[in-house]
């Protein structure tokens, strides 16, 4: 009688043998930033656009000031950027006529709150700095009661992005539930180390003891049955 024996085969469906991390690639940072972002977008909006009668917090509308008309809700890094420059460059210009001495837009010259850098941002650890600027600028600016009517209307009450200790690797044929090998070759300025990696629909991702910055290094092998 013979009997047969099943033969498995791993297929690798992706690897890297010196995989340098980034902090684009944040898991939390991402989340926590674009959270930020859209209720600065909702809020700041809204703040431009109360003008008019005398119950209104600006006099007249701020056109300049107001975000692009093609602003959206960010959703990945890209649109993320674009609405943090956005946002920044538009509240500039709305903080400056706060402190004219006979502003265009405010009900009278109030205190000034600048930004602690107005150049655009290109990452997601600068957005996340510039959003956190942002929010708190942004407060103190709409709480001051001698440039708008009331003041404090609109308020962001939306917990300061924060980087976290994941990130995700995009990786166009992984599935969830399929294998994953890797190991950390050098810690970074972090003194990382892994916690776990966990495969899903389109990427891996690899969680340390801390955030492994830019410029841990892993290697990693993928692979399905």
């Amino acid at each position: 009688m013979f009997h047969s024996r099943k033969r498995y085969q791993k297929i690798i469906l992706a690897m890297d043998d010196a995989m340098t991390t980034s902090r684009d690639m944040n898991v939390a940072g991402l989340a926590s930033a674009i959270t930020l972002a859209t209720a600065l977008r909702i809020q700041y909006s809204a703040h431009v656009a109360n003008y008019g009668e005398s119950t209104k917090e600006h006099k007249a509308l701020h056109a300049a000031g107001q975000l692009a008309a093609t602003s959206v809700v960010p959703y990945n890094l890209a649109t993320l950027l674009t609405l943090v420059n956005d946002l920044t460059a538009k509240y500039t210009l709305h903080n400056t006529d706060a402190i004219d001495l006979s502003p265009t837009y405010h009900q009278a010259k109030g205190t000034t709150h600048a930004l602690a850098a107005e150049t655009a941002v290109t990452t997601l650890a600068g957005a996340i700095t510039r959003l956190n600027d942002i929010k708190a600028k942004f407060n103190a600016h709409d709480a001051d009661s001698t440039a708008h009517t009331t003041g404090s209307k609109y308020q962001i009450a939306v917990t300061d992005a924060a980087l976290g200790a994941a990130i995700f690797v995009p990786m166009a044929n992984v599935k969830a539930g399929d294998m994953v090998s890797w190991a950390i070759l050098n810690d970074g300025s972090g003194n990382v180390t892994g916690v776990s990696a966990v495969a899903s629909n389109g990427g891996v991702t690899f969680t340390f003891s801390a955030d492994p910055q830019d410029d841990a290094i892993i290697s990693y092998c993928v692979a399905a049955e």
